[in-house]
Parts: structure tokens; C-alpha cells; sequence
């Protein structure tokens, strides 16, 4: 996007100066950011909702990759969003309908209706939301080969 709306410019300086990367407004308006060691991430945008925050890590995990059934992906999902704070996990299913891939997010308000969120708020809690995310995915994965090892045994 060449010219960010006044959003996403306030998120990408957030991100920039306060995580130190690179990021990025894309065509929809989103915050486009890499973050080491976990990869692509988004704030998810809308001018129309602009108190309204949606950090998003996208399939960051396939369920093949964890070994495990649908049902018992579901039943790990809903643990770690119960046991974690403010984050939603959910499970894409794939066009054979098989399990799919695993995102993240995080949402919240941030401002009062139809109000840009404060620049300080914003770089008070962006390094929290990452971490919530990182966490979220990180209780994922381990809860997940727990389970694959415990029906292994």
C-alpha cells in the first residue's frame, strides 16, 4: 500500500519502533510484520473499526505436522483458549476436509467507538500481544505431542 491509511500507519510505527521490524501496510489496509523464530504475523485492520485490535498469526501449524486426529486437535485448541489469556485459536479445515492448518489470534478494544487507538497505549501492550500469541502457540505444540506420546504408551 503506498499511502497507509492514518491506522495502519499508526500500527506499523508501533511495530517498528517498538519491536524493531520491518512491517509493512498491505492492500487491505493490514499490518504486515516477521517476526523471528515464529514467522509472518498481521494486525487485521478496518477503518470502519478502528478501536477494534486483531493481532493474527496465521496457519502456523499443520495438523499432520502434530500427528493427531481432528477431534483430538479440537479438544487441545480448547484447552490452551481456555488456560491462555485474551488469545483464540481455531482450526481451518481443508478442502478434502481434513484437519488443516491451526491460527492465532488476539483481539481486544483498544479505544472508544470509532476512535484511533492512543500511540502510547499501543506501544505499552504490542510486545504482550506478540508474546500472548507466541505462548498460545508454543502451549499448542506441547500440549499436542503430550497427547500423541501419552496414546503412543
Amino acid at each position: 500500500m503506498s499511502n497507509p491509511t492514518p491506522l495502519a500507519a499508526l500500527y506499523q510505527t508501533v511495530v517498528q519502533e517498538e519491536l524493531g521490524l520491518v512491517a509493512r501496510a498491505d492492500d487491505d489496509g493490514d499490518v504486515v510484520f516477521r517476526y523471528p523464530d515464529l514467522g509472518t504475523m498481521f494486525f487485521s485492520l478496518s477503518e470502519s473499526d478502528p478501536e477494534f485490535l486483531r493481532l493474527v498469526y496465521p496457519s502456523f501449524v499443520d495438523a499432520g505436522e502434530l500427528g493427531l486426529t481432528r477431534v483430538q486437535l479440537l479438544e487441545v485448541i480448547n484447552a490452551v483458549n481456555h488456560r491462555c489469556k485474551a488469545v483464540k485459536l481455531s482450526l481451518q479445515q481443508d478442502r478434502d476436509g481434513k484437519a488443516g492448518r491451526v491460527s492465532a489470534s488476539l483481539e481486544s478494544f483498544v479505544a472508544a467507538p470509532d476512535t484511533l487507538p492512543a500511540e502510547a497505549l499501543l506501544r505499552a501492550i504490542v510486545a504482550r500481544c506478540v508474546s500472548v500469541i507466541r505462548h498460545s502457540a508454543g502451549e499448542l505444540v506441547k500440549d499436542a505431542l503430550e497427547l500423541k506420546q501419552a496414546a503412543a504408551q
